[in-house]
């Protein structure tokens, strides 16, 4: 029996990946999730999903308030993210 996959896997891969790379880049970046929501196109629960998930991964850490940033150590390490489990 064939499964239907409703994520488009891709457009997340991509996603995630871009905001990754925008994280390394902009050290003094902060994102939100309403952020997230207007330049991602992408529903609340996904933006806080994608959030939660980079925190775990260490990409980003919060600083209170719904505000996030860039991990110290990323200035020094490459960051691989498997956007499959986002």
């Amino acid at each position: 029996m064939e499964t239907h996959e409703r994520r488009n896997i891709r457009r997340r891969a991509a996603l995630v990946q871009r905001l990754v790379n925008d994280v390394i880049r902009h050290p003094g970046l902060i994102l939100r999730a309403e952020t997230l929501q207007k330049c991602f196109n992408v529903p609340a629960d996904a933006a806080q999903r994608i959030l939660h998930r980079l925190a775990a991964s260490g990409v980003i850490r919060t600083i209170g308030n719904g505000l996030w940033i860039r991990t110290p150590w990323l200035r020094t390490h490459l960051v691989l993210v498997d956007a499959t489990h986002l």
